[in-house]
């Protein structure tokens, strides 16, 4: 699921985009989105990228996995032509994921 409003609990939260759909995010000037959620350790969430062709993704407090692999805070993760990504809490955490389209 993805939200443009404030509210990341659990959830996508779309913070600034130039995708159109997006109007109540911070408007940028690419064709790009910027997704932030927090998790609670064991949460997780997932999203199918079926439009974005690169992601980038960094967990600003705690460690996740991603699609498997770890990833601590202040990592980051590229993907490109990922069809489903994975993000599982180990710790509480916050993400933000860069979707490049």
């Amino acid at each position: 699921m993805i939200d443009s409003g404030c509210d990341r609990a659990g959830q996508w939260a779309v913070l600034a985009s130039g995708m159109p759909g997006d109007e109540r995010a911070l408007p940028i000037r690419a064709d790009a989105r910027v997704l932030g959620a927090t998790l609670k350790a064991g949460q997780s969430l997932s999203t199918v990228c079926a439009m974005a062709r690169h992601a980038y993704l960094v967990p600003t407090l705690g460690a996740v996995r991603v699609n498997g692999e770890r990833v601590d805070a202040g990592s980051g993760v590229a993907m490109t032509d990922e069809a489903l990504l994975v993000v599982e809490a180990i710790d509480d955490t916050e993400v933000v994921m860069v979707e490049v389209f």
